[in-house]
């Protein structure tokens, strides 16, 4: 898997969440303060689904990509 464009290199460990019956929005808010985030945390665990209903290691980028959240995957 390569790195999306706006991130530190692999250098810097991603921090790692588990979490289960909750949503990336939720997540994104509690550990950025911005639930647009959300889409950040779905590429790097290539996710398209922002439900996380089983229990699941997510992570974190230690670095948010440039630029202002669309919160729209892929854009």
């Amino acid at each position: 898997m390569t790195a999306p464009v706006g991130y530190i290199a692999a250098t810097i460990p991603a921090e790692v969440v588990r979490a289960s019956g909750t949503t990336l929005f939720h997540i994104a808010m509690q550990q950025f303060g911005d639930p647009l985030q959300w889409t950040a945390i779905a590429d790097l665990n290539d996710m398209v689904d922002p439900w996380v209903t089983k229990q699941a290691d997510i992570l974190i980028p230690p670095v948010l990509p440039a630029g202002t959240p669309s919160g729209i995957l892929g854009l």
